[in-house]
């Protein structure tokens, strides 16, 4: 640090011991600023450029607007603090706890917040492109309309999050949490959600097409209306979602269990359905067209008013099948 920036950080520290806590529009770039504590302090619009607060303590203080970028907030805790508009694009926040913060209209683009801590933080329009998310808690989170394309969201936890019409494509979430979480009308074209845990999850209207799902959990999550054209749902668990009005065109959903699903109106036309379990879906008016449903478990399945045309029904399971026309179907 040169003299004049040495200067300004110890007259900043000896007015906060004094009892100012307002310090709007400061200049801290390139500060020295590990291991310190502010509680309650006013830093909107400050400017941290290229800063190292690691493992400091910011409590219910007010960054919005500031210029954060590239800084160092390694294992910083920046509890219930304000972020509105800040930007921290490129910065290091691992291990870092924003609990209850705010982050809405914030610039984090590549920046790496692994492990980081985001229960009930509020990140509304928040800009992750290509930012580092692996094993963040994000639990409970709003990142309504956030921007979190291409971001690294591998074994996060995503619970009950809400994340309504943001931007997840070609996003990774590989064996991430997302039980009850809010995704309607959410992008996630071509992202990565092997073996993700989506549970009751809420997807209606949700992009997934080109998604690979292999081995994911959705069971009773409701995907109305969902887009999964050339889905891959390679073992996969589906039991008891609601597809109904789905678009499963050239999907992979070979061995995936989709036990009691509601496949209403769903369009499964050459969809490869190899080996799996469809006992007791209903499959009422859908359109099967050209679908692979060799080896199929249909046992007890509701297929009135479905389209089967050229479709391949070799060696599957038809026991109690309700068949088109209404007649029931043979063990075969």
């Amino acid at each position: 640090m040169k003299k004049d920036e040495i200067f300004r950080l110890r007259s900043t520290i000896a007015r906060y011991k004094d009892g100012e806590r307002n310090f709007q529009s400061l200049n801290l770039t390139k500060s020295d600023l590990r291991r310190l504590t502010f509680n309650k302090t006013n830093f909107k619009g400050a400017r941290f450029t290229e800063s190292d607060l690691q493992e400091s303590e910011f409590l219910s203080c007010n960054f919005a607007e500031a210029e954060m970028m590239l800084c160092n907030l390694m294992g910083s805790i920046l509890i219930e603090s304000v972020f509105s508009g800040a930007n921290l694009s490129g910065s290091n926040l691992i291990g870092a706890d924003l609990t209850g913060s705010i982050l809405s209209h914030a610039c984090l683009r590549e920046a790496d917040f692994t492990g980081a801590t985001f229960i009930n933080c509020s990140m509304v329009q928040a800009q992750f492109f290509k930012a580092n998310l692996k094993r963040a808690n994000l639990s409970g989170a709003c990142l309504s309309s956030a921007m979190l394309s291409q971001v690294n969201l591998n074994s996060a936890n995503l619970t009950r999050a809400i994340l309504s019409d943001s931007n997840l494509s070609r996003a990774s979430l590989k064996k991430a949490k997302l039980i009850r979480a809010y995704l309607n009308k959410a992008n996630l074209k071509g992202s990565n959600l092997q073996q993700a845990d989506l549970r009751l999850a809420e997807l209606k209207n949700v992009d997934l097409e080109g998604a690979d799902l292999r081995g994911a959990n959705l069971e009773g999550a409701n995907l109305e209306g969902a887009n999964l054209t050339g889905t891959n749902l390679t073992d996969a668990n589906l039991s008891n979602t609601n597809l109904s009005k789905a678009n499963l065109e050239h999907a992979i959903l070979s061995s995936a269990n989709l036990t009691g699903c509601n496949l209403l109106n769903a369009n499964l036309k050459e969809a490869d359905l190899y080996k799996a379990n469809l006992a007791k879906a209903g499959l009422l008016l859908s359109y099967l067209s050209g679908a692979n449903l060799k080896k199929t478990n249909l046992k007890g399945a509701n297929l009135i008013g479905a389209t089967l045309g050229e479709t391949n029904l070799l060696s599957s399971s038809l026991e109690e099948t309700i068949m088109p026309n209404g007649t029931l179907g043979t063990a075969n």
